[in-house]
């Protein structure tokens, strides 16, 4: 079977991952959907998992289930929050397909939307760990697409992705797994 793809979409909490992953997997038939908070369910992480090394050995194992995922020929779509330079790096080396999408919103736009209540509750004292506050983050060094999720429409995000991928897809060949763009 031929190698698939992982769409690995990063950002902070807020950003729209997984607003632009289920979007995504809506427009990419038979594409596999990992949203970072279910997985975290999933994968019984502990609470005390935020920290910087919790997050990062949840993000190799992410890394890890996509690139198994993607070698049996499925495009992988994960929404992960993951902002690790090594993480990065690891998934470009290893995970075939691989396109980082860097979802880049102003603070206050993502404050404003805070769907989990997580700043809310930073804010109050409430959270600790929070990632690109209290947990310093690395924000990607050269990502394959940049979304200004807070400027854009879904849909221009959503296009601009698939775009993507038709240029992936042409320069390799024509060579992708289900759900090609």
């Amino acid at each position: 079977m031929a190698s698939g793809r992982v769409l690995w979409i990063t950002g902070l909490s807020g950003a729209g991952k997984s607003t632009l992953a289920r979007a995504l997997c809506a427009r990419l038939p038979g594409s596999i959907l990992l949203d970072g908070d279910a997985l975290r369910t999933v994968l019984g992480a502990s609470a005390t998992a935020f920290d910087r090394d919790g997050r990062q050995g949840l993000a190799r194992t992410y890394a890890r289930l996509c690139g198994l995922l993607a070698e049996q020929g499925h495009t992988v779509i994960i929404a992960t929050i993951s902002l690790f330079h090594e993480i990065h790096a690891w998934n470009r080396a290893n995970l075939p397909g691989y396109l980082e999408i860097f979802l880049d919103v102003p603070e206050a736009v993502r404050r404003q939307r805070d769907p989990k209540g997580l700043y809310a509750a930073e804010q109050a004292g409430a959270v600790r760990h929070m990632a690109g506050a209290e947990t310093p983050v690395d924000f990607p060094r050269a990502p394959d697409l940049v979304l200004p999720t807070g400027e854009w429409t879904l849909e221009a995000c959503v296009e601009a992705v698939l775009e993507r991928l038709r240029t992936m897809t042409a320069a390799a060949g024509g060579q992708a797994g289900p759900g090609a763009a």
